[in-house]
């Protein structure tokens, strides 16, 4: 069941509508709009959208080979960690 709660001013406003829904209704609604989990991913990690979809291509290319990998104690050599 979805809960409503308003939010109102001092002045007793309603200045806003939260809806809460059940998690597991909010799992069934990212499974058939794939944007609702793109969304609540970029969302919660603060990347941008465009940022995320690199990041994609980066592991599919690393998945397949594709990409030139450096050493984790040369990398931390290069950037003086």
């Amino acid at each position: 069941m979805m809960n409503l709660q308003y939010i109102s001013d001092k002045a007793g406003h309603t200045t806003a509508v939260q809806l809460q829904i059940p998690i597991e209704d909010w799992n069934l609604l990212k499974k058939k709009y794939k944007e609702f989990e793109d969304e609540e991913n970029s969302a919660a990690a603060g990347i941008p959208d465009w940022q995320i979809e690199l990041g994609k291509e980066e592991l599919q290319n690393i998945a397949k080979g594709n990409a030139d990998l450096m050493d984790w104690n040369d990398a931390k050599k290069q950037f003086k960690i």
